[in-house]
């Protein structure tokens, strides 16, 4: 019998490529698995910034094309307006999220995220900064504050009595970016850390400017306490680190050497002739879901069911759990330190694997902003 699958993927001006390596990492797993009669039916959602687009391109996937089921890049606020369509086609819907909102609406039966855990790796960065109630300097991007990351920081630099005695937030637009109030700001506070949350072009403008700044500085190597996204292998290609200490979590580095992750990688070489990214583990993980979906002889609409009551998946980063309250699967963090190689290019040291318990998870998706907030429509890294 013929599977359709709609795909909902996402456009980014940082990463050209994100929806095709997204694609590409669910094909991948596929081909591996030696499954054919699957038809994937893609559709264009843009930035993620107008939900009455991504609601029409979702419904025609199930309505028009006749999918089974849908992936989607997206975030949970934009995954929250597509609940109502889902449980009324009784449809299934994958959620491929970057982790970097809180989900604001009650799971959903038919909806299940695949998260790489962005702010659980921005709490775990400011606990690490705070530590020994140290004095911190948030610094962050205009993008990156429209996220909850920043926030996330706040609240673990809190739980360790650290005090936060400076934010600063950088520009966006390339010709503008300056970090003079930060500089000022180290001057003023000598033994603080940074807890830093930036991605894309920003994250690398951020070393840029301060490796210019070298020379200026007149202290010891500070330590920064750094985003996942920070440590996102193809943006670290472009830094040009400065004197420092970088640390930070993230989900996933290609140097893994779990035998799922050398599968992984090693597959994504040979058949599209380059280097895994995370876009590729997010499809990849979504291909591991929908072969277990697919193989129950019980049906999807079962399979799924009893997926969202715990089941765990063995992926790339090690082994994911479904959280049957959340919905979300929630993975082991591995603390790095981001370091110069022998061409003084980045890269990532692993230190240590951070197991995640099931009542950790559900602490931090519950630990949220209260009364009104802002934020950004788009998708996260979509702009």
């Amino acid at each position: 019998m013929l599977i359709t699958i709609g795909v909902l993927l996402p456009r980014s001006t940082d990463f050209p490529a994100m929806g095709f390596d997204l694609l590409d990492g669910l094909k991948v797993y596929f081909q591996k698995q030696g499954l054919e009669n699957i038809r994937f039916v893609p559709e264009n959602i843009g930035f993620g910034e107008d939900r009455k687009e991504i609601y029409a391109k979702a419904e025609k996937c199930i309505l028009q094309d006749d999918a089974q089921i849908v992936v989607a890049y997206l975030s949970t606020e934009n995954a929250a307006t597509l609940y109502p369509l889902f449980e009324s086609t009784g449809k299934q819907l994958i959620v491929l999220d970057a982790g970097m909102n809180y989900p604001k609406e009650a799971a959903s039966p038919n909806v299940l995220y695949v998260s790489l855990q962005g702010i659980h790796s921005c709490l775990y960065g400011g606990k690490m900064a705070g530590k020994d109630a140290k004095n911190v300097i948030v610094a962050t991007s205009f993008f990156d504050g429209g996220y909850r990351g920043p926030w996330a920081f706040n609240r673990g630099i809190s739980m360790h009595e650290g005090k936060v005695v400076h934010n600063y937030v950088s520009h966006h637009k390339e010709s503008e970016f300056t970090i003079e109030p930060l500089l000022e700001a180290f001057k003023n506070n000598k033994d603080a850390r940074i807890a830093a949350c930036f991605s894309t072009y920003l994250a690398t403008l951020f070393f840029q400017k301060l490796s210019e700044a070298d020379g200026t500085i007149d202290e010891d190597e500070r330590e920064y306490c750094c985003s996942s996204f920070m440590f996102e292998e193809q943006t670290m290609n472009n830094y040009q680190l400065p004197k420092g200490k970088f640390i930070g979590y993230t989900p996933w580095l290609s140097t893994l050497e779990n035998t799922a992750n050398q599968e992984f990688v090693t597959e994504i070489q040979l058949k599209k002739t380059k280097k895994a990214n995370i876009f590729h583990l997010l499809g990849w993980e979504a291909g591991i879901i929908l072969v277990q979906l697919l193989a129950d002889t019980s049906g999807i609409d079962t399979a799924f069911r009893k997926l969202l009551d715990g089941k765990t998946y063995e992926s790339p980063r090690g082994l994911v759990t479904i959280h049957p309250t959340t919905h979300i699967g929630f993975a082991p963090l591995y603390l790095c330190e981001m370091k110069r190689d022998q061409d003084h290019k980045a890269m990532l040291v692993l230190q240590e694997k951070i197991e995640i318990s099931a009542d950790e998870h559900l602490n931090v998706n519950n630990d949220q902003p209260s009364g009104m907030t802002s934020g950004w429509f788009n998708n996260y890294l979509c702009s």
